[in-house]
C-alpha cells in the first residue's frame, strides 16, 4: 500500500481495508487524514489494533465482521501459531485450527451509504476475489485496488491470480503484479522478486504477492513510483548481504 499512498499523496480520500491485521497498511493514510473503514474479524488481533492510538481517530472505523459473498452468515475463522497474518475462513496449512465464529457482511451492503471510496485493499488469505465480487462497482470506483494473491491458497477455491487480474482489467483498470518468491515458511522473512504489468503469467507458479490496479491515468505515476521503490529495495537488500558477509567473516 505504500506505492498507492505515494501515488495518491495529494489526495485526502477514503480507504477500505479488508483484512486490516495490525493496521500497517492503513497507518500512513490515517496520518494523512483519510477516512478509513477497516475489517478485522480475528478477535485477538482486533484487540491489538483497537489498542493502537491510531484507531482512536474519529475517521477510523474497525468492523469485526469478515467480508464474504453472503451477509449475516456465521463462519469459522481459522488461525495458526506460525503467523498472525494467515488467519482465514478456509484452512490451507496443517497448522490451522478453528479459533472463532465470525459474522459476515458484503461490501455493497456495508458501503450502501458511503459516497466515495478512493482506495480498496484486500488481504484475506485466499478470499480476495470473492471480496472483490461484493464491491458495488456500478456505484463506486476506487482510484486504486490492492489485493493479495497466492495460487496455492486459491486453487482449491476455484480461481487463481489471473482470474483476479482479468476481473480488475474488465473493470477498466491498468493492472500490475508485485511478485515475491515462493513462501518457504509462513511467519518467516520473505523475498521480493519483481514488479510489472500483469500479462497472465508469473516467473514462478508458486509465487505470491500483490495485484495492484489503478485508473489508467495513474499508470505512469505508479510505474515511476514503483521504479524508485525497487531501487531503494535493491540497495537495501545489497547492504544486508554485505553486512551478512562481514558478520560471517568476523565469525
Amino acid at each position: 500500500m505504500s506505492l498507492i499512498h505515494s501515488v495518491l499523496r495529494d489526495t485526502r480520500g477514503v480507504l477500505v481495508d479488508v483484512g486490516a491485521h495490525l493496521g500497517s497498511s492503513m497507518r500512513v493514510f490515517v496520518r494523512d487524514g483519510w477516512r478509513v473503514y477497516a475489517f478485522e474479524p480475528e478477535p485477538a488481533i482486533r484487540a491489538l489494533l483497537l489498542a493502537d492510538p491510531m484507531t482512536d481517530s474519529p475517521l477510523v472505523t474497525i468492523d469485526p465482521r469478515a467480508v464474504a459473498e453472503q451477509d449475516d452468515e456465521m463462519l469459522t475463522l481459522y488461525t495458526s501459531p506460525l503467523s498472525t497474518g494467515i488467519s482465514t475462513l478456509t484452512p490451507f496449512h496443517p497448522s490451522h485450527r478453528p479459533a472463532a465464529k465470525v459474522r459476515t457482511v458484503r461490501l455493497d451492503t456495508y458501503l450502501a451509504d458511503v459516497e466515495v471510496v478512493t482506495a480498496l485493499k484486500t488481504d484475506v488469505e485466499g478470499h480476495d476475489l470473492p471480496v472483490l465480487r461484493t464491491f458495488p462497482w456500478q456505484r463506486l470506483r476506487p482510484k486504486a485496488v490492492v489485493c493479495e494473491f497466492e495460487d496455492r491458497k486459491t486453487a482449491p477455491l476455484g480461481y487463481g491470480h489471473a482470474d483476479m487480474t482479468d476481473f480488475l482489467r474488465d473493470h477498466g483498470y491498468a493492472v500490475f503484479v508485485s511478485e515475491w518468491y515462493p513462501i518457504v515458511q509462513y511467519g518467516s522473512v520473505h523475498r521480493w522478486r519483481s514488479f510489472g504489468e500483469a500479462h497472465g503469467g508469473l516467473a514462478d507458479e508458486n509465487a505470491w504477492g500483490n495485484i495492484v490496479a489503478v485508473d489508467p491515468e495513474l499508470k505512469a505515476s505508479l510505474m515511476k513510483t514503483a521504479k524508485r521503490a525497487a531501487t531503494r529495495l535493491g540497495v537495501g537488500l545489497a547492504l544486508r548481504r554485505v553486512r551478512a558477509s562481514l558478520r560471517r567473516r568476523e565469525d
